[in-house]
């Protein structure tokens, strides 16, 4: 049977209910309008007239930020979330690594909650009853098999679901995120099962911000942005695609529709620490990347003041955390920038700096993100 998934229009929206907000001094006035004023009711759309076709091969990435859409596609996907327009078309049988404690019941048994477990997957009960066995060896907990539930650790419930999720190879697997928890034994266990459900599944949808584990297992790639899908096509461009997201997003700010029409490339980062090495010298620990590989970041300057300067002196350095999360192709984008900002001779001097990065000198213009704790990091030392 050819297995696929096609979405036309695609959209979900569920209800959110508002209460409108009541000051007063006294609490019964407050408690008396809450119970004769009810909440508003307003349809909040998640997901927004997404059309995309998977066949039998594809391994689909699932690139956004948090709050993007990701996990309620995937639910939508799992048959969890009925679409509240469109079409969804499934063909073949799906199994869903998104939530390993769901459908448990705290209070029934181990071994029945294998079997309501498996039963809302589909399972029959002669094969959960022939599997019952593996399923407690693979979580490592035979010898809990009549417990309650809830008398295990949150760490033998997470093996236990993981143990049932995946004790069947079905055609379309579906994964929020990669299985990165467990103690090491039985990480090294459920990362070697899961590669193999990946292999044996016919289409695989793997939701994660580290784009460079999606470029490793995935082909093709979906760009989703608030709910709308705003590209679909191969991994390397879908990739390419979304770092021009994080850099529009990154720089401006914007949580609305976003425009690439221009095709030019685009500066991103961020900034981890600041040294103040002497007074009037400044030195800055970060990474930056552009959205064009042949096209790499050279500057960087800071703006203090209404002034901007830029640095003096700029090493760089390997960054594989960003390489791996954000699939920046150059692995020196990493930086230590050093900066003379004559006047600056303590920290309340550096209140308001915006750090830069650019093409060029004339082009350090795009602002780069900045720790939350970066000046409450800021200390006193020398280059290390």
């Amino acid at each position: 049977m050819e297995v696929s998934i096609k979405a036309e229009h695609l959209s979900l929206a569920v209800p959110t209910y508002l209460q409108r907000e009541r000051v007063s001094k006294h609490w019964g006035a407050v408690v008396l309008g809450a119970m004769f004023d009810p909440p508003r009711r307003r349809a909040v759309t998640l997901l927004e007239d997404l059309n995309f076709t998977i066949g039998t091969g594809d391994r689909m990435a699932l690139l956004g930020q948090n709050g993007a859409g990701k996990s309620t596609l995937l639910k939508v996907l799992n048959g969890a979330y009925t679409p509240t327009a469109g079409r969804l078309l499934v063909r073949g049988r799906t199994q869903a690594l998104l939530n390993m404690s769901l459908g448990f019941n705290g209070h029934a048994t181990v071994r029945e909650n294998i079997f309501l477990r498996g039963t809302a997957m589909g399972l029959s009960t002669p094969y959960i009853r022939q599997h019952l066995d593996d399923i407690l060896a693979f979580a490592d907990i035979p010898e809990k098999v009549n417990q309650r539930l809830y008398t295990l650790s949150s760490g033998q419930q997470m093996r236990l679901g993981f143990a049932i999720s995946t004790s069947i190879q079905q055609d379309i697997l579906l994964l929020d995120e990669w299985l990165g928890t467990g103690d090491a034994n039985f990480k090294v266990k459920a990362q070697e099962r899961l590669q193999d459900r990946v292999e044996g599944s016919k289409i695989v949808i793997l939701a994660s911000h580290q784009a460079g584990l999606l470029r490793d297992i995935c082909n093709k790639g979906m760009v989703i942005d608030h709910g709308r899908l705003l590209y679909v096509g191969d991994i390397e461009p879908a990739i390419a695609f979304y770092q021009d997201v994080l850099a529009l997003q990154w720089a401006s700010g914007s949580t609305g529709a976003l425009d690439f029409s221009d095709g030019m490339a685009r500066v991103y980062g961020y900034v981890d620490d600041a040294v103040l090495e002497v007074p009037g010298r400044i030195r800055l620990k970060g990474w930056m990347a552009s959205t064009r590989e042949h096209e790499p970041p050279q500057a960087l300057a800071v703006r203090l003041n209404d002034k901007v300067h830029v640095a003096s002196k700029i090493s760089r350095y390997k960054r594989d955390d960003a390489a791996k999360r954000f699939g920046v192709q150059d692995p020196e984008c990493g930086f230590y920038a050093t900066f003379e900002l004559p006047g600056v001779k303590a920290l309340a001097d550096l209140e308001g700096m915006q750090v830069l990065g650019g093409l060029s000198d004339q082009a350090a213009d795009t602002a780069l993100r900045q720790s939350d704790r970066l000046v409450m990091t800021i200390r006193t030392g020398r280059e290390g």
